[in-house]
């Protein structure tokens, strides 16, 4: 026995080196293959398939074509923050002691000043369309007046050296509803959006060396009182529906989609958009239902105040509303500002010089004087401020402290943004290109309904699920009546997805972005709509077709400047 045991002994060796080497190799195999595979391919295609975030602490369970895995990955990416200066203010060198020299307050307006040598003068601005004001006659004594924009300019020596834009808001009588609300809680809800602010921008925070202590990057104390103490939940998985803020706006105010639903990469039939261009722009839309109309037949008072004169549902080319469903309008302000032909031009320049007074603060105190107007009704308020971020990535930290001051306890409020921002270097990295996609949202509810309802609960539940503007919609409507939501389990199948960038010669240097799947026959298709991802600015003025210009550049470019000019 001993003699055979020790003829065998160098085969048994043998067979343990053969299996330690095979391990070895399985071993080397497995740590290397995700080296090798296309989705941790970063060049001209980068696919967006599996691990899209390479070495960073992203790691799917399966395959993304079985789920949908939602990506984690890290806001203060080194990417980003060469573009990152929050301390920008554009209003840092105003004259914060400088006061107006005229007034509106209680349906009057006057002088705040005694100096015989200034002369002042006022007029109503008051809505006659989306893109023209009816104007009134001046009014060189102080005394009441019945609109609510008023435009106020001062002379010396027969020179105007002052302009300003005021607004009230006249209560109207009380709404009865449409509907029977004698069994709702109603409460007022105030939706404040900031143009062009993603999750990951509002959400970052770092230490900026003897400059600033820790705080959210954009807007540190707006934020974090809504976390801390309003127990407002963050929604970090909000995907835009379509490009720029029409097709988001027209999910959030009428519900419908305006960019067509590619499901190709799910070999599917496409879902076809719901209204056309022709339609979106050519038509008005009083006729449709719109959140504004909804909350109206609920009994509710409704303002909308935007920081542009085009507005949301109005550039460059469409109709919007021939008679708003919306109480108090604040376009007549912005036509007065931006229109020839309506504000005289130091008016035009007053949120321009040393007062400190920007954009969005004339939007903030149309807000605080509409809430005040109406002390005994619910109101829905819808505030859009375009001009802060829309082509800065530095554009929303100074202005923190003037949102934190209408965060109300006894409301709904809805804080958000309408997709990230489109243009810039902070555009071309990692984080930026996601960005773009995930719009940031915050919800907060009424004190006295966290403590005795499960609303909070199931929105910090849903919240970890993929969303859309469409959601949100929903949610909002929610507040007036049941809107049961339904749940899609969509399955991916086997493809490659890729994101091609592709940037043009000069003069034109466009940079386009599109999502390509590849097909296993190697077939490859452009899954929904190629983006212009860098701004075009007036380059594309001689096309017409909104559709179009993104993807044109005008021969003649002095021709453009010249008839601009004139």
């Amino acid at each position: 026995m001993t003699t055979h045991g020790t003829l065998n002994t160098p085969w048994i060796s043998f067979l343990f080196t053969f299996c330690f080497v095979v391990y070895l190799i399985f071993l080397g195999v497995t740590l290397f293959a995700p080296i090798l595979t296309p989705q941790d391919s970063f060049g001209f295609y980068r696919s967006i398939s599996g691990n899209i975030l390479g070495n960073r602490t992203y790691e799917p369970e399966a395959s993304a074509w079985d789920r949908c895995d939602l990506p984690k990955f890290d806001i203060w990416d080194d990417g980003v923050i060469e573009y990152i200066n929050p301390l920008q203010n554009p209003i840092a060198k105003c004259n914060a002691s400088l006061k107006p020299l005229t007034f509106l307050k209680d349906g009057k307006w006057g002088v705040t000043f005694k100096d015989s040598s200034i002369s002042c003068r006022a007029r109503c601005h008051s809505r006659k369309s989306e893109r023209s004001n009816v104007i009134g006659e001046w009014m060189k004594a102080p005394g009441k007046v019945d609109c609510e924009v008023l435009e106020a300019v001062c002379s010396k020596n027969d020179l105007d050296f002052y302009g300003y834009l005021h607004t009230q808001v006249l209560p109207t009588p009380k709404r009865a509803p449409k509907v029977d609300t004698k069994n709702l809680d109603q409460y007022n809800v105030i939706v404040i959006l900031l143009d062009s602010l993603s999750y990951s921008q509002a959400r970052r925070y770092r230490i900026f060396a003897n400059t600033i202590k820790d705080s959210f990057r954009s807007l540190p104390r707006t934020i974090s009182y809504m976390t801390d103490h309003m127990d407002a939940v963050m929604f970090p998985y909000i995907n835009k529906v379509g490009d720029n803020s029409r097709p988001n706006g027209a999910a959030l105010y009428f519900g419908k989609l305006l960019e067509k639903l590619d499901k190709s990469l799910f070999e599917e039939a496409d879902v076809a958009q719901d209204w056309s261009h022709s339609y979106m722009c050519s038509v008005f839309k009083d006729n449709e239902t719109s959140l504004f109309s909804e909350f109206q037949d609920y009994g509710y008072k409704t303002l909308l105040s935007e920081d542009w004169a085009e507005g949301t549902l109005n550039w460059p080319n469409c109709k919007g509303f021939d008679k708003p469903p919306i109480d108090h309008n604040m376009r007549p302000f912005q036509n007065a500002l931006e229109r020839k032909n309506h504000g005289v031009n130091v008016t035009k320049y007053h949120l321009k010089g040393e007062y400190c007074r920007e954009h969005h603060h004339t939007l903030l105190e149309y807000l605080s004087q509409f809430i005040k107007a109406y002390p005994d009704q619910k109101t829905f308020s819808w505030t859009w401020a375009s001009m802060l971020g829309h082509n800065s990535e530095n554009g929303f930290p100074h202005s923190d402290n003037d949102f934190y001051k209408f965060l109300l306890e006894k409301s709904f409020v809805f804080f958000m943004g309408d997709h990230g921002l489109r243009f810039g270097g902070v555009r071309k990295t990692f984080v930026g290109a996601l960005d773009v996609n995930n719009p940031f949202l915050s919800i907060s509810i009424p004190k006295n309904l966290r403590a005795t309802t499960q609303i909070l609960n199931m929105m910090r539940v849903n919240s970890q699920k993929i969303q859309t503007h469409f959601d949100t919609r929903a949610t909002i409507l929610d507040l007036l009546k049941v809107t049961e939501l339904q749940q899609y389990n969509d399955k991916f199948k086997g493809s490659t997805l890729f994101t091609a960038k592709i940037v043009m010669e000069a003069p034109s240097s466009a940079v386009f972005e599109a999502n390509v799947k590849m097909t296993e026959t190697g077939e490859v298709k452009v899954l929904g709509v190629v983006e212009r991802s860098n701004k075009y600015g007036d380059t594309a003025d001689c096309i017409k077709s909104e559709e179009h210009r993104p993807f044109c550049f005008c021969k003649n470019q002095n021709v453009l400047k010249t008839t601009v000019k004139r």
